[in-house]
Parts: structure tokens; C-alpha cells; sequence
């Protein structure tokens, strides 16, 4: 039975792409995101054939370049190695429907208790093989996480979806300058306290960044602060006291739990962080500009996480602030704020916080009982029981993994193709 608001965009879809009303029958909606809804089809012309697909209906305001993009991913990256591909795509004027097959998969909520240690251990596998198909393209995609790959745990099949968010990464030579700002932003912040640049009024980069007429005024008015306001230095003869002399309008709020109207006068640097909040990396979450496929393997670790302790959503924030907060909690203040340190940024946690032991901590979560919060049904209670003596001997080795797929430094985390070849997936091994 089709609830009457679904009918309703099938009709509308109908509608907006005829074509799709001449080759399909729509039997029902059963996705839908930020940018798309998704449809359950079946051949119209050929009633005999069973196969079913799924129709993705993008929004008319999708920028044209995140469609081909996406387009672009399905055709020449899906097919293989449990990456979605394409079957067909429709357009009419400002809308498109891409034809994929369908895949028919459980919620990961309902399966994530019950699955044994083997289970696990083939997951991984399979989500780091797709990821290390999409990365030998040098794309990020951006959006890991279980509902955008998909597990059919009767046919032990698995398909990674949705690249509406992908794009290519940084190219190499963009990488080594930001490595090599990075490394002298370290240096620097080793010796002495990091202080904000001051922006140039006078500049034409300064007037073009800072597009607001009031927030030019603002910025302006904080910079023309009185010599009185600015708190007065003992007179020193050494160097760095002589430069800080001559310039009275340095920033006065660096390493203090504050932000002064001088920086709140500076623009802000732009970086990308699409993704879905609890899935995302520190350097996302710190808008570090030069993000790579690191990224994607962050969200794996997330996922992993999720696995071996049984509960998801394991993060849940509802902003950046939030989000970062949560991961200091599990990892630790100082170790966010050296890996803050390795792409550039300044990182200020009170009161610190140690680092959790995840092998003890996913013990704890697992064998505690779900809370009433926890997104969890259909969980079955003796299989679970039976699981849980079977997690009690799970090697070290998957931890070892673990840790490695959410390094904070996104330069030294373990790639897709590195972590297939981790002993946690040596078949002698035990998981």
C-alpha cells in the first residue's frame, strides 16, 4: 500500500521526467537525502523480468557539476568491487533520474548486535575494497557511513552508494606546500605563541574577502584601537619584545579562551566539510583546506567503531564544535592537539582530557544494555547472548586497525590500500 504523499511524488516524478512513465512502473519510494529521493522501479515494457531498480531523482537546484560528477563516479568507478554503477540516466530540462540496480539490503541498526566476529571482519573488508577502488581515481567521496554502503547479509553482498558529495582530491603538488606550510607553522608555534596575522585595510585581497560594508567597518574600528587600550609590555631590548613594541595591534586573544574583535574581524578560511555530522574527520571538523582521501578512511574507522562496540550512532553532535568535542573525549586533548598542530591549526582544550583504551571501551558499550536512544530494532536476544561470549576473545589486531583508521593526523592515517593488507584480515589469524 503507497501512503498518498508518496503517490504524490511518484505522480510529480512522473510528470517532471515522462520518459521514466514509458519504460517504468515506480512501486514505491525508499530513500531519500539532502539532494535526492530515491524510487523503486520495475521494467514496464517487459513484466516478465524481475529485476527491480533504483531511480534517483536529483533536485532541480543541484548545481549541474555535482550531477556529472556523480554521473562520472557511477560510469567509470562503479561496477567492481562492491562500487554502484549505472544502468541509465533521464533527463528533462532541469531534471534528472539516474537508473541504478537495486540493491536490496538491511538497516544497519537492525543487524549491528547480531552480527558474529567474522562478520565483521568480511565488512571491513569489503568497505576498505571499495574505498580503495574509488580512491585509485583520486576521488573523495565524502559520505561514508552504513546507510550509503549497502550490506545484504542473506547474499553476504555490499554495494558503497550516493556520490552526490565526491570530487576529486587535492592534486600532489598542492599537498607538499601545504605539508611544507604546515611543518613551518610547527616550527614556529614550537618557539613561541602563535599570534594571528593582522590583515592589511589597505589591501585589495582584505576589501574583496570581506564583502559586508558593516563587517569592514567593524573590522576597521578594531584595528584602530587607541594605544591606551592595548595593555602595556615592560620594556624589553630582545628582538621579539622590540617587534611586538612596534606593532601595537596584534591580536590579544591567542591562546586565551576568547576571540578579540580583531579576528572576529578576519574572514573566514574557507574549507570543505560535507559530510554527515558524526562521520567527520578532525580536519574537516577544523576546516583544514588541503583534505585528501584520509578523509573516507576516518569514516571508516567510525563505522568500525560502531561494529565493535554495538552502537550507532557512536558520535552524535549537532555542530562542528560538538563534534570535535566528542572525539577529545575518546582520544584524548593533547594527542587532537598535536594532530591539530601537524595541518596548521592552534588547538586550545580546558580542562585536558586522557585518551579512553577503545578495546575496554567497546567492551563496556557491547555488553551493556542498548539505551532507549540507541537506534535499534529488531535485535535478537538469545542471538545476542551468543555473540557477546563470542566477542570476548576478539584479537587485538582488530583494535590495532582501528586505531589506525582514526589517526587524528590525516598524513600518517592508513590508507585503503594498507589497511587490506593489516594482519586483522590474515586469514590465519583469528579476529
Amino acid at each position: 500500500m503507497i501512503l498518498a504523499d508518496v503517490q504524490e511524488e511518484i505522480d510529480c516524478l512522473y510528470e517532471f521526467v515522462p520518459e521514466v512513465a514509458e519504460h517504468f512502473i515506480v512501486l514505491n519510494k525508499i530513500g531519500e537525502g539532502t539532494f535526492s529521493s530515491v524510487f523503486l522501479a520495475r521494467l514496464k515494457l517487459y513484466p516478465d523480468v524481475e529485476e527491480k531498480f533504483a531511480l534517483k531523482h536529483i533536485i532541480p537546484t543541484s548545481h549541474p557539476s555535482r550531477i556529472e560528477g556523480e554521473l562520472k563516479c557511477l560510469q567509470e568507478i562503479g561496477g567492481c568491487d562492491n562500487v554502484m554503477g549505472v544502468e541509465l540516466c533521464l533527463r528533462n530540462r532541469d531534471h534528472v533520474v539516474i537508473v541504478m540496480p537495486y540493491f536490496k539490503h538491511e538497516k544497519f541498526q537492525d543487524y549491528v548486535m547480531n552480527l558474529s566476529r567474522l562478520e565483521v571482519k568480511n565488512y571491513m573488508k569489503n568497505l576498505l575494497l571499495s574505498l580503495r577502488r574509488v580512491h585509485q581515481f583520486d576521488i573523495i567521496h565524502r559520505d561514508v557511513k552504513p546507510s550509503n554502503f549497502l550490506y545484504n547479509r542473506q547474499t553476504n553482498q555490499y554495494a558503497l552508494v550516493d556520490f552526490g558529495l565526491a570530487h576529486k582530491a587535492p592534486g600532489e603538488s598542492k599537498q607538499n606546500s601545504g605539508d611544507i606550510q604546515s611543518k613551518k607553522s610547527c616550527d614556529s608555534w614550537s618557539n613561541k605563541p602563535y599570534t594571528p596575522p593582522t590583515p592589511n585595510m589597505d589591501s585589495i585581497s582584505f576589501t574583496k574577502n570581506v564583502k559586508s560594508p558593516r563587517r569592514y567597518l567593524l573590522a576597521k574600528r578594531a584595528l584602530m584601537v587607541k594605544d591606551k587600550d592595548v595593555p602595556s609590555r615592560p620594556r624589553n631590548t630582545s628582538t621579539s619584545a622590540v617587534m611586538m613594541s612596534n606593532n601595537p595591534y596584534t591580536c590579544q586573544c591567542a591562546g586565551q579562551p576568547m576571540i578579540c574583535s580583531i579576528c572576529t574581524g578576519r574572514s573566514n578560511q574557507a574549507a570543505p566539510r560535507a559530510g554527515t555530522p558524526g562521520f567527520r574527520s578532525p580536519e574537516v571538523l577544523m576546516k583544514y583546506p588541503d583534505q585528501t582521501t584520509a578523509v573516507d578512511i576516518w569514516s571508516a574507522g567510525v563505522i568500525f567503531l560502531s561494529l565493535l562496540s554495538g552502537r550507532y550512532p557512536f558520535f552524535r553532535a549537532n555542530d562542528d564544535l560538538t563534534a570535535l568535542a566528542q572525539i577529545i573525549s575518546i582520544m584524548g586533548s593533547e594527542e587532537v592537539k598535536t594532530a591539530a598542530k601537524s595541518f596548521g591549526k592552534s588547538l586550545i582544550c580546558n580542562p585536558s582530557t586522557p585518551p579512553l583504551h577503545l578495546r575496554t571501551l567497546c567492551h563496556k558499550l557491547r555488553t551493556a544494555a542498548p539505551s532507549r536512544s540507541t537506534k535499534y530494532r529488531r535485535i535478537d536476544i538469545s542471538q545476542n547472548k551468543e555473540n557477546l561470549k563470542d566477542w570476548e576473545n576478539i584479537s587485538d589486531q582488530a583494535f590495532s586497525l582501528l586505531f589506525r583508521l582514526l589517526d587524528l593526523n590525516p598524513k600518517t592515517r592508513i590508507t585503503a590500500e594498507e589497511a587490506l593488507k593489516h594482519p586483522f584480515f590474515d586469514s590465519a589469524s583469528e579476529s
